[in-house]
């Protein structure tokens, strides 16, 4: 077995060229510590898959500048031809990024990278050091606070009036109507602003007819489930309205628009343990497509997070709507999770990385790409096998049919949505989730 770390000072010298050379090593010695620690999630990366491909090589390519950097790891048969992809692959997103030429971090096992006498010692307890798991600090911040004393029961959900006369028109209702299962499920909200002018997207089947074509893409990508939606008595997607309080200037004002949405439908009962809400508000917002929306609910029966999709139908076409619909559901459901080998590093982000793909062609990546896939590979967020990564998209509750280890959204002990959670605590999200029921 492959010693994990060697480090090889190797005899090319950084001199100051303006384009750096394939296989030219780093001159780690004048860059910042935490640029060459960054690396280091590269590294590990290249390790594990040493791990489970011996015969095989892999090396990694990394441009820096200050605190800013940008990498690229690939691995495969041919040495050259790796070389190549990575340090082309690395020099894409660096000139994207402004952080300069890429130079050659590591090849195999071995480092590359000039270190000196500090960070050779600063890598070395980097790579043996092991930190204890906080899923505590991969929970959201911007969390809408909505009081029980607040919100109308679900339970109560037909004692609400119309805040606007005009909204009430046949086939439009406040309330969630009689369920046709007591299974997990969708349930789909329309919202408008205090002052839009009401589309009728909910009544004229606008937005049935986006959930369903989200749902067809999924089944088609999985080739074995779909989401399992709200549906009404007579086979109709079962969506419910809300007028908001606030006007469209006001909500283009907030922060945390999705925050709010969630907050509202909250205060309107939209609390059901057993329903995962999508939100669908009728403008624009920003330059945003969608967002998630996370609300924090205090209760007599203690806190606890509520996450929903939030899709803004005035940012864009409305044929195209299913796309935000279904990557902004994936993510209230916690994915993608940081613990996903392709989860993408952000130093910029309080959790020091992102939870899309580092790579396109897939719903959950923000690098582009037509492809639109659900973890073509199964190793990422549905279907996978990554150990001390045990949540899994292919399990969720929502999904039918329904595993029989089905899964609930990760918690943290403060029972807040964690996207990294390498161990699933069922009776913990249960006993998260029985807090709405007051």
């Amino acid at each position: 077995m492959k010693k994990f770390l060697t480090i090889l000072i190797l005899g090319l010298l950084w001199c100051g060229t303006a384009n750096a050379e394939l296989k030219q090593s780093g001159p780690g010695e004048y860059n910042s510590t935490s640029c060459i620690l960054s690396a280091l999630d590269a590294y590990k990366k290249a390790q594990e898959y040493l791990t489970k491909n011996p015969k095989k090589n892999v090396v990694v390519y990394m441009s820096c500048s200050e605190n800013y950097w940008q990498w690229s790891w690939k691995g495969g048969k041919k040495l050259e031809s790796i070389h190549k992809k990575s340090f082309e692959e690395c020099t894409k997103y660096s000139k994207k990024a402004g952080t300069g030429e890429c130079f050659l971090f590591s090849t195999n096992d071995k480092i590359n990278w000039k270190l000196n006498d500090y960070t050779k010692k600063v890598v070395n307890e980097a790579l043996t050091k092991t930190k204890e798991h906080d899923e505590e600090r991969y929970t959201g911040g911007g969390q809408w606070p909505v009081r029980s004393s607040e919100i109308v029961k679900y339970a109560e959900q037909d004692n609400l009036i119309y805040k606007n006369p005009k909204d009430n028109i046949e086939g439009r209702y406040l309330y969630d109507q009689e369920d046709v299962t007591d299974d997990y499920q969708v349930h789909a909200i329309y919202i408008l602003a205090s002052d839009s002018k009401d589309k009728k997207y909910d009544v004229k089947g606008t937005i049935e007819k986006i959930v369903i074509i989200g749902n067809k893409h999924f089944k088609k990508k999985t080739k074995e489930k779909q989401f399992r939606l709200d549906l009404t008595k007579e086979g109709k997607l079962d969506v419910s309205f809300i007028r908001a309080d606030k006007t469209k200037k006001q909500i283009n004002k907030l922060d945390n628009a999705a925050g709010y949405f969630t907050g509202v439908a909250l205060r309107n009962g939209f609390s059901h343990p057993k329903k995962l809400y999508t939100i669908f508000y009728q403008d624009k917002y920003k330059r945003e497509w969608g967002q998630v929306g996370d609300a924090m609910f205090y209760g007599s029966n203690g806190d606890t997070e509520v996450a929903t999709g939030v899709t803004y139908l005035g940012g864009g076409k409305t044929n195209d709507a299913w796309v935000p619909y279904l990557h902004e559901l994936i993510h209230a459901l916690g994915f993608v999770q940081l613990c996903a080998p392709g989860a993408i590093i952000d130093p910029g982000s309080r959790w020091g990385k992102n939870d899309h793909l580092d790579y396109g062609n897939d719903i959950m990546s923000d690098r582009g790409g037509d492809g639109r896939n659900i973890d073509r590979k199964r190793k990422e967020y549905y279907g996978h096998s990554n150990p001390n990564c045990e949540m899994d998209l292919k399990k969720s509750a929502f999904l039918d049919p329904t595993e029989k280890d089905f899964q609930l959204q990760p918690r943290s002990r403060s029972c807040k949505l964690t996207r990294w959670l390498p161990e699933y605590n069922h009776e913990h999200s249960l006993e998260c989730l029985s807090r709405l029921d007051f």
